[in-house]
């Protein structure tokens, strides 16, 4: 089975595969295990294959935080919420293999929360079912077992600090900013000397004596 990586991305954003999902309780999951539900889920790939579709077949254990594992085919190890991603690693024009993955999600089974295996091509998978099946159970398991573990621990919760360690709030601090004053320089003009005063004029006063009466003496003579 092959498929075009350009045709690939269409038919997943198109939602043009073929998608199961089968819930599985917590408790039912104690009780019986997982082998039946991967049964169901094994045998919807297989129908999908011979049909030449594409499929993406979900288990989800109902715990606290759900685990969803997952048997879809695809052609890269991405989950098909990363198919835009696709073509950062293949041709959007190449002719490449439809494969067979199988995907744990949940947030403990790893740091990123995803853990993808590819098992096989879809063509082998059709050959080797039964044993391919069984090696995906083991993995399945091996996977629960750690998911568990990680559920089981106790959540850190954040210590509280003793009083006396405990930071006291920095005190503010105003920051006084220097006010430049801008200072407006006085222009000082020197001053003109003085105009030299010219000397006061003098005044003459011209005396006009006057003449005397002229005294006309008369002579009588006796």
């Amino acid at each position: 089975m092959e498929i075009n990586v350009h045709k690939f991305q269409e038919a997943i954003l198109d939602g043009s595969f073929e998608h199961t999902e089968n819930h599985l309780t917590a408790a039912a999951f104690k009780k019986d295990g997982i082998e039946a539900g991967l049964t169901k889920v094994f045998a919807d790939v297989r129908k999908a294959i011979d049909k030449q579709q594409l499929i993406q077949a979900d288990l989800v254990i109902d715990f606290p935080e759900p685990t969803t594992i997952t048997v879809e085919t695809g052609i890269i190890n991405l989950p098909f919420a990363n198919v835009n991603k696709v073509t950062n690693f293949l041709e959007a024009d190449e002719i490449v293999p439809v494969r067979v993955y199988l995907v744990v999600a949940s947030p403990f089974v790893n740091v990123s929360g995803l853990r993808i295996d590819e098992i096989a091509t879809a063509a082998d998978y059709l050959t080797g079912f039964e044993t391919l099946n069984k090696q995906m159970t083991a993995s399945v398991h091996e996977k629960l077992d750690h998911i568990q573990e990680e559920m089981a621990k106790p959540k850190e919760t954040a210590k509280p600090v003793p009083a006396n360690k405990q930071k006291t709030p920095a005190k503010k601090t105003t920051r006084r900013t220097a006010t430049t004053r801008k200072t407006t320089k006085k222009t000082t003009t020197a001053a003109k000397p003085a105009a030299a005063k010219k000397p006061a004029a003098k005044i003459t006063k011209r005396t006009t004596k006057k003449a005397a009466p002229k005294t006309t003496r008369r002579t009588t003579k006796k």
